[in-house]
């Protein structure tokens, strides 16, 4: 091998290892934003479970930090529609809603770019009775 054809290899390879790195980190921050994505729809479901099962908000936030691992549960934001105050004291044949919101920081976020918002949702029918 002439040290011209390896001097055009070093510099080939300069070219294209910015591009390999830049595919890669992409396929990691893809595979995050999933990785969140299953973990809020599974705790939205547990959540929307306990729910119908308790009548009791305070269990739901509970049954989802305990089931949106391996995300931060106290970084997960949830919603339950309608809350346990307008359900009232038969709530039985309600539908309630358990909506959950993660923000995942972008890779570049030092630069000003926003944060990555996953979410989940899960509906049941209530079943608790007084």
């Amino acid at each position: 091998m002439r040290s011209g054809e390896r001097g055009q290899a070093l510099v080939e390879f300069a070219v294209v290892l910015p591009v390999l790195l830049v595919v890669a980190l992409a396929i990691a921050e893809l595979s995050e934003v999933g990785v969140a994505r299953l973990a809020l729809e599974h705790a939205a479901a547990e959540g929307a479970r306990t729910a119908a099962l308790t009548n009791d908000d305070r269990l739901v936030r509970s049954s989802v930090s305990a089931a949106v691992a391996p995300l931060d549960g106290g970084h997960v934001d949830v919603v339950i529609d309608p809350t346990e105050g307008q359900r009232g004291s038969d709530p039985r044949g309600t539908i309630v809603f358990v909506r959950l919101r993660y923000a995942i920081a972008a890779p570049l976020s030092f630069i000003g770019l926003p944060a990555l918002v996953v979410s989940g949702q899960a509906a049941r029918l209530m079943e608790w009775a007084p």
